[in-house]
C-alpha cells in the first residue's frame, strides 16, 4: 500500500475524507492512527477564539486529560440537570404558586454566546468562509444611539484574504467621489451568515445577503455598503393577531485609501421588523438577542416566557403607533 501523506489531509473536504475512510478497514485504521480528522479540523474549523484582555486569542488545544475531564463534567452536569428538572416537576405538581417566575433577561443569550459563520462569494465563486465573533460592547442596548446592531469583529484570516484578493485591493484603492464610481465588485458579492450557539452548537440560518445600495458620502474614506437578506427569517403575530415578520440586513464597512492601505473595518447585522406594508424599524439589541434565543431554542419550561416577551415587544410597537 502507498504510504499516506499527512500533509495532504488539509486539502481534502470532510466528504472526501469520509469516503476515503470507508474504502477499507485497513485504510480506516491508518487514518485513525495518523489523526486525520484532527488534522482536517485544525484547518477547516480551528480552535474557537475567546476574549482575553480586550483581544481575541485562540483557545489552547485540548489535551487527553482535559478532554476526559470535560466529558466527565458534561456527564455530571447532565445528571444534575435531570435531577433538578425532576425536582421542579415534583414541586410544580404540589405548590405551583411557590415556584419563582422566570426572568427572561436571565435566560436570554447574548450576541457573544454565538459565533457567526460567514461565507463570502463573488459571482458564485467562494472567496472566504470562516467564523467571526461579536464585539462584547454591542451586547448592551442603547436605543438613543440609533444604531442597534450586532457588530462582528473582523478576524486576521479574513483580513489576510482581503489583502490577497486582487479585485478588492484594486477597489479599495479608489475613493468614491461621484456617481461614476464603479461598485460592480460589491454588487457581485453574496454573503451568507449562520449563527452558532457555542454552548450546544444550535444553528440559526440568518440569511443570504445580496447588494442593495452604497450608503456612504462621496469623498469619504469610510464607505458602508448595504446588503439585504433574500428571505424572511421569522413570522410572529401580536396579541391582536397583527402579522409581523423579521428580516435581517447587513452592512459592510470598508476603508478606502488611494495609497493601497484600504481594509475591511466592520460587518454589522441589523434585524428589521416588517408588516404587510413593508419595513417598520430595526429592533433594539435586546430584542435582537431575545429573537436569537428563541430561534436557537430554550428549555421547554422557559419557551413560553421567551415567546411571550417577543409578542410583548410587538404589542408595545402597536401601542406606540396608535
Amino acid at each position: 500500500m502507498i504510504p499516506l501523506r499527512p500533509e495532504l489531509i488539509e486539502f481534502m473536504s470532510a466528504e472526501s475524507l469520509g469516503r476515503f475512510a470507508r474504502c477499507s478497514k485497513t485504510l480506516s485504521t491508518h487514518l485513525r492512527e495518523m489523526n486525520a480528522w484532527r488534522l482536517l479540523a485544525a484547518v477547516q474549523c480551528p480552535p474557537r477564539l475567546v476574549w482575553r484582555k480586550h483581544s481575541l486569542i485562540q483557545c489552547p488545544p485540548r489535551t487527553t486529560h482535559a478532554a476526559l475531564e470535560e466529558d466527565a463534567i458534561s456527564r455530571v452536569r447532565s445528571q444534575v440537570d435531570r435531577r433538578r428538572l425532576a425536582a421542579d416537576l415534583s414541586r410544580s405538581g404540589k405548590r405551583p404558586a411557590d415556584l419563582p417566575l422566570v426572568r427572561v433577561d436571565q435566560i436570554t443569550n447574548k450576541f457573544t454566546d454565538f459565533s457567526y459563520f460567514i461565507r463570502i462569494e463573488e459571482d458564485d465563486e467562494l472567496i472566504w468562509e470562516g467564523d467571526l465573533h461579536a464585539c462584547p460592547s454591542c451586547c448592551e442596548s442603547h436605543p438613543s444611539s440609533g444604531d442597534e446592531c450586532l457588530e462582528l469583529c473582523v478576524s486576521e484570516p479574513l483580513l489576510a484574504r482581503m489583502d490577497s484578493w486582487e479585485g478588492m485591493v484594486d477597489f479599495l484603492s479608489k475613493v468614491p467621489v461621484d456617481d461614476t464610481h464603479d461598485d460592480s465588485l460589491m454588487e457581485s458579492l453574496k454573503i451568507s451568515v449562520v449563527a452558532v450557539r457555542e454552548a450546544d452548537s444550535a444553528m440559526i440560518a440568518l440569511g443570504c445577503f445580496t447588494f442593495a445600495q452604497a450608503i456612504g458620502d462621496f469623498g469619504e474614506d469610510r464607505q458602508p455598503y448595504f446588503y439585504e437578506a433574500q428571505s424572511r427569517l421569522f413570522h410572529l403575530r401580536s396579541s391582536n393577531f397583527t402579522a409581523f415578520h423579521y428580516k435581517p440586513s447587513l452592512s459592510v464597512e470598508l476603508i478606502h485609501d488611494s495609497n493601497g492601505e484600504g481594509y475591511l473595518s466592520l460587518i454589522k447585522l441589523y434585524m428589521g421588523l416588517h408588516n404587510a406594508e413593508g419595513h417598520l424599524d430595526d429592533v433594539s439589541r435586546s430584542e435582537f438577542q431575545l429573537l436569537l434565543t428563541h430561534l436557537a431554542g430554550v428549555n421547554h419550561r422557559n419557551r413560553q416566557a421567551v415567546l411571550s416577551a417577543l409578542v410583548s415587544t410587538l404589542n408595545a410597537y402597536l401601542m406606540d403607533e396608535a
